[in-house]
């Protein structure tokens, strides 16, 4: 367990925080690399559990790998798997097994490959024993996890023909795919989009050197904890404006959280300035799901009426995310509603009481990060397991140690 209290008087100079190197962008780099067979080298590549676990999974020459808790790497290690015709059992700890693999394992079966399930149909573990390729075809017919669409796009290029890819015309997360096809491209590709149809040629990739910017999804915590204060002043080191992750959307809502913003040669400052910020708010967060957990902690601590929308591919992520952030926040004092997509924000957080509650982190470091905001309203903050933060965030602590008194 960690306990937070904010020093406000930390909050009167600019204070600096070094974000975590986006793990999206690394992990994509990985593959393309490992995949190229290249030697350039890929810079400030994050240090993450989920990107740590993935490069030690493509290093490795054993049969049976565990995953941990990264969703992103059991999905692309298993179809780098059958595009290099390698017989793999992949399997994860307990909360990731416990996630649906079938879009990839389905898709693989109708490129050629022999997959089959070992315990319980549809999650892991699962066991690739052959991996012919007789199809280059795949149809999504219903809403899937991006990062099935991404792991089959970054083998695609060295696929014997090609791969073309047919989505549903409300693909949720599509911010997502395009990141990984901007990187494809980048690193020397070719990648055709029609409507709803991705088509990537057979072709190879030309590594370039790349330094990984800062993780757009980890900015969300700093900005959301001077909201919340009221007050302060955070340079995010490394953060740069670049087009290529979705969250950089938050930009465009800064101003209903009073929050201005100024680039710099070394990152971007964000700054509360106005007194006040919006009494209601909507959002379609579809192609932005890992803002909503954040985005709730601030709109329930403010006393935002809010509704937070698109949010389908929560109920399948480390946690089910709609029903675990409306069950701490209403242990809050607060009143929150979790739908099937939605996450609705009606009353606001009774900060009397944060003192008398642990709040769990459900092996969900986005939860147990957006919690940790809360101690920006002045009261001490308790959380339970706090290292899950590692798997994106490693230093998320140390950083938050430069607003708060903690104690573990």
């Amino acid at each position: 367990m960690i306990s937070l209290q904010l020093d406000s008087s930390r909050l009167v100079d600019e204070i600096s925080v070094q974000l975590p190197s986006s793990k999206s962008i690394s992990n994509r780099l990985l593959i393309i690399h490992k995949i190229a067979n290249s030697n350039v080298s890929i810079e400030n590549i994050s240090d993450a559990d989920d990107t740590r676990i993935l490069n030690q999974l493509l290093e490795s020459d054993v049969k049976e790998v565990n995953c941990g808790l990264g969703g992103t790497a059991i999905r692309f290690f298993l179809a780098y798997c059958y595009l290099i015709n390698r017989e793999v059992i992949v399997s994860g700890e307990e909360p990731l097994n416990k996630r649906p693999i079938n879009p990839l394992v389905d898709a693989l079966r109708y490129l050629g490959a022999q997959i089959d399930y070992f315990d319980k149909e549809n999650r892991p573990p699962v066991h690739l024993k052959s991996t012919a390729k007789e199809n280059n075809q795949v149809v999504f017919d219903a809403n899937i996890s991006s990062q099935f669409v991404s792991a089959l796009l970054l083998i695609a290029p060295h696929l014997p023909n090609g791969l073309s890819i047919q989505l549903p015309l409300n693909q949720v997360s599509f911010s997502y795919i395009n990141m990984t096809m901007a990187l494809m491209r980048m690193n020397g590709v070719a990648v055709d989009v029609h409507e709803n149809k991705i088509i990537v040629p057979q072709q190879e990739y030309k590594p370039i050197v790349y330094r990984v910017s800062a993780d757009w999804s980890a900015a969300i915590y700093w900005i959301g904890f001077i909201a919340i204060a009221g007050k302060g002043k955070v340079l995010l080191n490394d953060l740069k404006i670049e087009n290529l992750q979705g969250d950089e959307a938050l930009l465009g809502w800064l101003n209903y959280f009073g929050i201005t913003y100024s680039l710099t040669e070394g990152g971007i400052i964000f700054e509360k300035h106005k007194v006040g910020f919006v009494a209601d708010l909507n959002l379609d967060l579809s192609n932005n799901p890992d803002l909503a957990q954040p985005l709730a902690v601030i709109a329930a601590a403010l006393g935002i009426k809010a509704s937070f929308t698109g949010l389908s591919t929560l109920k399948h992520k480390e946690s089910n995310r709609i029903l675990a952030i409306a069950t701490e926040l209403n242990k809050a004092g607060a009143d929150v509603i979790g739908t099937d997509d939605c996450i609705e924000i009606r009353g606001r957080i009774n900060k009397e009481i944060l003192k008398e509650i642990t709040f769990d982190t459900y092996h969900d470091h986005r939860m147990a990060m957006s919690l940790a905001m809360l101690a920006a309203l002045g009261e001490r903050v308790s959380l339970n397991n706090p290292e899950v933060v590692s798997k994106s965030y490693p230093n998320f602590f140390n950083e938050l140690e430069k607003f708060c008194k903690i104690t573990f």
